[in-house]
Parts: C-alpha cells; structure tokens; sequence
C-alpha cells in the first residue's frame, strides 16, 4: 500500500482526535518531521510537540506505521501533556496506549532495520594479524585519548596501511 504525507498527517490527526473524545481536553497536533538514518521507527520531542519518524523504514513498512508507530509516538506527547515527566514507556503511556488506541504497549519495533545500520570498522594490526575496531574506537585512538591492546598477544594495535 502506498501511504501519502497526506495520509500521515491525517492519522496523526485521528490520533489526537481520539485522546481529545477520550480525556474530553484540547490537544495541539503536533508538528511532523522525517529523518534518514539509524534504526529507530520514530521519536517525540515533548517539550516542542513534534514527532519525528524514520522515512527510510516508514516507505518499507507504512501500514505498520500508520497502525503503531505513530499512535505510539502521539501516545509520548498525550502522556507529557497530561502527567508531565514520567517514565518513558510507565504506567501513564501504558494506559494511554491499551484505552486510547487499543494497542498492546511495546517499546521496540520488530521491524527489519540491519541493512540500515552503518556501523563502519576500521582495520588495525598487531603480530596476530588484522583486528577490526568500531569508527569511536577509531577516532579515540586518532585522537590520542585512547590505545587498545590485542586480547591475544598484549600488542599495542596500530591502524592497517599506515
């Protein structure tokens, strides 16, 4: 199913509506935002009233989207809205999310997101052979805050090819 900005916005829309019916109080639409990278299917930033939601995953999964994704996000900006700082994914989202849209509460998608994660490691050496480190392991070593040791031999590990 291809799933328009239009029709985004319009269940963004239905989802305040029902917190309104529910708690009988006004709640502002929030601002909607996409992003581009990383693996999380969305977030909310309270204090601004927005939410914003991976594009990426979103164009492959918009039904699920549309179904709890966003509910789940709007579920965060009632909850503040309504209690204030609480726990994340507490008691009050909780509620809000089984009596205002009929959900079962989660805190994770299951979404498949490997291919999106961008996790780059860089090769070093030491006499065993070739050990990879992560990109902030990388840059800690290239910036002189930190060294690492092979597991193996105790060598200190120096960046391949240089």
């Amino acid at each position: 199913m291809q799933v328009t900005e239009q029709q985004v916005n319009e269940q963004i829309e239905q989802c305040i509506t029902l917190a309104r019916q529910f708690y009988n109080r006004r709640f502002i639409v929030p601002q909607l935002h996409w992003f581009h990278r990383g693996t999380n299917a969305g977030y909310a930033k309270l204090q601004s009233n927005e939410i914003y939601l991976n594009h990426v995953l979103f164009e492959q999964h918009p039904d699920y989207y549309m179904s709890d994704v966003i509910p789940h996000e709007i579920a965060h900006l009632i909850c503040f809205t309504l209690f204030g700082r609480v726990k994340p994914h507490g008691k009050e989202w909780q509620s809000i999310m089984r009596h205002i849209y009929e959900l079962t509460p989660t805190t994770k998608h299951h979404l498949p997101c490997e291919h999106l994660r961008r996790v780059r490691q860089i090769d070093y050496m030491c006499q065993c052979g070739v050990v990879s480190l992560s990109m902030i392991r990388h840059n800690r070593v290239r910036k002189g805050v930190q060294s690492y040791r092979c597991k193996v031999c105790g060598e200190t590990l120096l960046q391949h090819g240089l």
